[in-house]
């Protein structure tokens, strides 16, 4: 009697019935990352690190297992050996590029964070240094800056709110520090902490910070000004100085050899191009540094 396949849709094993089967391999596999749980943290997923890790699993074989049948199909569709040895190959590869890319995401974030937050963070800190030069108290400084700065004003306000929980203003700061995977953030707060500890004036410490900091935004501005010299000429000699050359090259040597250039090869130099230039855009973006325009 054949399969109803009605019923073998129904008894599919679901997502989370998998990810209960790879949590005991996600066990394993936790010493490999040893600060996921403090990535996570950072980058603000409220998810454990094996929970994490049974994802990135589940993802790395549903990403493997389509390369792979997609390839066993078009080898079968198009009888062709090859397309099936390379599922071999691919598949494997493709699920533990998925896996680590996976794992990798907090990381990711949190520099997502880390970049956004420090691009807001003179600006803020500018802001509570005006506000306890008129009188008022670091508190309310700190609440005034709570919106209106981006990143910046989440993680104030989050230190905000511990303080309306019941902390004091140096334990929720305390606490601030040792969540946020910003550095020039953590030295912040670091330096408002020992200012309230010691009972100094604020302003000063504030002042010298807003200034330590444009100081060190200018001068990775002026950084990534020089390190542009290469880039485009990088650019110019795989974009644009490459391809030409390379075609006149090919059409001389068809001419004195005969043989004739296929179209694939110029949807090959179109396909390179393309790909060239959105890897150089994502590669320059990278580079930028965080300062506010």
């Amino acid at each position: 009697m054949a399969p109803d396949p009605a019923a073998l849709l129904r008894n599919k094993p679901s997502k989370e019935d998998v990810l209960e089967y790879l949590l005991p391999v996600a066990e394993q596999i936790q010493f490999l990352f040893p600060d996921m749980e403090r990535r996570l943290s950072q980058a603000q997923m409220d998810v454990s690190a094996i929970d994490h890790l049974a994802e990135s699993l589940f993802r790395g074989l549903s990403t493997g297992g389509m390369v792979g049948v997609s390839l066993i199909s078009m080898g079968m569709i198009f009888n062709d050996p090859f397309m099936l040895h390379l599922s071999i190959l691919f598949t494997p590869l493709t699920a533990l590029f998925g896996f680590f890319t996976y794992a990798k995401l907090p990381s990711i974030r949190a520099k997502k964070r880390v970049r956004e937050l420090e691009k807001e963070l003179p600006y803020a800190l500018r802001h509570v240094l005006i506000e306890v030069k008129a009188g008022i108290s670091v508190y309310h400084a700190l609440v005034a800056v709570s919106e209106g700065y981006g990143e910046a004003s989440e993680e104030f306000d989050r230190v905000v709110r511990d303080i309306n929980s019941g902390m004091s203003e140096i334990e929720a700061l305390e606490r601030a520090v040792v969540r946020n995977p910003s550095l020039q953030f953590r030295r912040a707060l670091w330096q408002i902490i020992n200012a309230l500890k010691s009972g100094s004036d604020v302003s000063k410490t504030l002042d010298s910070l807003v200034d330590a900091i444009v100081k060190k935004q200018i001068l990775e501005v002026r950084k990534y000004g020089k390190e542009l010299n290469p880039y485009t000429l990088m650019y110019m000699m795989a974009a644009i100085i490459l391809p030409s050359l390379g075609v006149t090259f090919l059409m001389v040597l068809s001419t004195f050899t005969g043989a004739g250039i296929s179209e694939g090869i110029f949807y090959g130099i179109l396909v390179f191009l393309v790909f060239f230039q959105i890897m150089f855009i994502n590669l320059i973006k990278s580079k930028r540094p965080a300062v506010k325009a």
